[in-house]
């Protein structure tokens, strides 16, 4: 009569893989159903070697081969790539809207918004020393520092200034 029918079925069931996958990991590792047959454990690791589970999955949530699993990870992966592709569409959506500034923007804004505080409070001294040419009261001298100071930190508390530097740099 021939051979039993059924070895593509058993492996299929004992890899998780449906039967044209199994066919095909077969026909790829140059092995028959009688080879399978003969040595059963071998048949299953080689069309599990052969078989990449992630791409077979792939291929199914897309609608595409023959799968292995189970249905619910056909649909928990399509489920995350309609997530992800959402997410893409909504990010390019806030972007073209303006909603989004690149982070390099935002970094570069804040490292010349430093360095202008910087050198302001650097040049603090040259800004007062004229004023404090001959003083002698210490009271006084700290006053004008202190004043000089809370120019300085006031112009570096405008947020407008901030806001209106982050435009000109996003925009170039």
């Amino acid at each position: 009569m021939g051979r039993p029918r059924g070895t593509i079925r058993k492996i299929a069931d004992e890899t998780g893989l449906d039967q044209a996958t199994v066919r095909r990991a077969l026909a790829a590792s140059n092995l028959t159903e009688r080879d399978c047959e003969a040595d059963f454990s071998t048949a299953i690791e080689t069309v599990a070697a052969i078989a990449d589970a992630d791409r077979i999955i792939g291929h199914a949530s897309n609608g595409r081969g023959g799968g292995g699993g189970n249905s619910s990870d056909y649909a928990a992966a399509r489920a995350e790539s309609e997530r992800h592709r959402a997410e893409k569409l909504r990010l390019q959506n806030e972007k073209l809207a303006g909603s989004l500034i690149d982070r390099q923007v935002v970094t570069d804004t804040g490292i010349r918004i430093l360095a202008e505080a910087r050198t302001a409070f650097l040049s603090l001294g040259l800004r007062v020393a004229d004023r404090l040419v001959g003083k002698t009261d210490a009271r006084e001298i700290a006053r004008a520092i202190e004043a000089e100071a809370r120019i300085v930190l006031g112009e570096l508390a405008d947020d407008e200034k901030f806001f209106e530097a982050l435009d000109i740099e996003a925009l170039t």
